[in-house]
């Protein structure tokens, strides 16, 4: 296979696992702002929801991405070696991915057999929702695995999104540039909500056309040469 047909197959997976999170994250943060409007309490039950059962219901769509990240960076890992560190996130956000599958599947199961467990978060004090209601911080509320998983999931995401950025130098393409960047923020600001999922939905959305720019000018460079 060409090296050039690597470019293009990695981008492409890549391209696709973004539009998924982008309307995913798009999504949630509608409900995040619609959460900012209503009680605390209810704010709090929210977020549970969003957090707890969101991530049953959405197996099957977070698993297209896992596996769709993990193919598009193995092969710009195969295009060019400077893309690898995109591949190693694109593992660690796998590993991400399954901690929490496995999990959810733990608490299931028991429910299933009537040993019905209470998630235990990392802190029982919503200090943060009785200081600032319009500030939403997650991570502290969850579960150590599920906590741990975020971890992971952040770390593995900011590598690839570097790839991404290093791709959008290599190949000038400014909204790719543009798109990495606020996605990394988002990512960091995690805790920030729902400021964190909107920049995450923007800068994903706009990473899928950047990418597309990079294979046009890649293929002019290919032509040039």
């Amino acid at each position: 296979m060409d090296d050039l047909d690597f470019l293009e197959r990695g981008v492409e997976y890549i391209r696709w696992s973004l539009l998924i999170v982008s309307i995913d994250a798009l999504s949630i943060a509608a409900l995040l702002i619609i959460s900012l409007l209503i009680t605390p309490l209810a704010t709090y039950i929210l977020t549970v929801i969003l957090f707890y059962f969101l991530l049953i219901s959405t197996v099957i769509p977070y698993a297209l991405i896992a596996i769709l990240w993990l193919l598009g960076f193995r092969d710009l890992a195969r295009y060019d070696g400077r893309y690898t560190l995109g591949f190693v996130g694109a593992i660690i956000a796998m590993v991400s991915y399954f901690m929490n599958i496995v999990y959810m599947g733990y608490l299931v199961i028991n429910m299933l057999v009537g040993n019905l467990l209470i998630p235990k978060p990392v802190i029982t004090q919503p200090l943060i929702l009785i200081r600032n209601q319009f500030l939403i911080v997650f991570s502290l509320y969850l579960p150590l695995p599920v906590f741990a998983s975020l971890i992971l999931g952040i770390a593995g995401s900011v590598l690839s999104m570097i790839a991404l950025y290093r791709l959008s130098r290599d190949f000038a393409s400014p909204s790719t540039r543009l798109g990495s960047i606020i996605t990394i923020i988002g990512i960091l600001l995690i805790e920030l909500q729902p400021l964190s999922t909107a920049l995450i939905g923007v800068g994903t959305a706009l990473l899928f056309p950047g990418l597309n720019n990079v294979l046009t000018n890649a293929e002019k460079q290919e032509l040039n040469l």
